[in-house]
């Protein structure tokens, strides 16, 4: 497994570090560790003498980010480029043939909070790979139950729940596969879909009533003890409204959960 870790060096970073390092000992991979360090636009007028400290900064930092990643025993590969880090995020994914982007994100509120989901979900959107977000309260434990937030809209996206299987694989994982119902009943033919991809592996479906599908995906999540949220990366419909609330409040700030985004193919 070729695992893409993007980090800043902040103690999220680290942590991200963690899970990424977990995956890769246990899939026998690689991770390829990134800075991208690039100026903000105001800065513009001092691009040389900048870039010059931004660039000494991003050895020295990645120097003693090292020493951790050092101790995992895992292989792993460093780069610091120059540029801006969603572009150089998805163009690594291309290039070393990507199996899953890990990335921490930071416990924020107000507008902080609203630019670092936007962060997140350009990843998400730009990335054509399943990305792993490990929020600030997420702790590093066997992956006993996963739940899988579902509209059952599934009909092309059968590689992602492949992606889900493989991954539970992975983690000797059991899967609550959760559809939070508002009005409409759940599509009987992409359940029968579930059920071809996931039908020998451990599984079971819960149904739930509510308005409110970030609340509903989260309380199910504490309830069953889950250890690990998924949902796959629709450009629009459910996920739009699952990942973009969630990112920027429970899911992503204010759960202790990491959060698996699997993708579905390009129409």
């Amino acid at each position: 497994m070729n695992i893409l870790l993007p980090t800043d060096f902040s103690e999220n970073a680290t942590l991200a570090a963690e899970f990424a390092f977990d995956l890769a000992q246990k899939g026998r991979g690689t991770v390829h560790v990134l800075n991208a360090y690039d100026l903000p636009y105001s800065d513009r007028s001092m691009t040389t003498a900048l870039l010059e400290v931004m660039k000494e900064n991003a050895e020295k930092n990645m120097e003693a980010f090292e020493k951790k990643l050092r101790s995992f025993g895992t292989d792993y590969t460093t780069e610091i480029l120059l540029g801006n880090p969603i572009r150089l995020i998805k163009e690594k994914a291309r290039d070393k043939n990507i199996d899953l982007v890990v990335m921490g994100t930071k416990g924020a509120s107000g507008l902080e909070e609203v630019l670092i989901g936007s962060n997140a979900a350009s990843v998400i959107h730009n990335v054509t790979k399943p990305v792993l977000i490990v929020p600030p309260k997420a702790k590093l434990k066997a992956v006993e139950k996963m739940i899988f937030a579902t509209d059952f809209e599934l009909e092309n996206d059968r590689p992602a729940l492949q992606q889900l299987r493989q991954f539970a694989q992975l983690y000797e994982a059991k899967i609550d596969v959760v559809h939070v119902q508002k009005n409409e009943g759940s599509r009987s033919g992409s359940r029968q879909l579930v059920e071809e991809v996931l039908h020998n592996l451990p599984h079971e479906y819960t149904i739930l009533h509510n308005h409110n599908i970030e609340e509903a995906v989260t309380q199910e999540a504490e309830k069953e003890n889950a250890d690990m949220i998924v949902s796959i990366a629709h450009r629009y419909g459910f996920f739009e409204g699952l990942f973009h609330r969630s990112i920027s409040s429970k899911l992503a700030y204010h759960t202790h959960l990491p959060l698996l985004v699997l993708t579905e193919p390009k129409k």
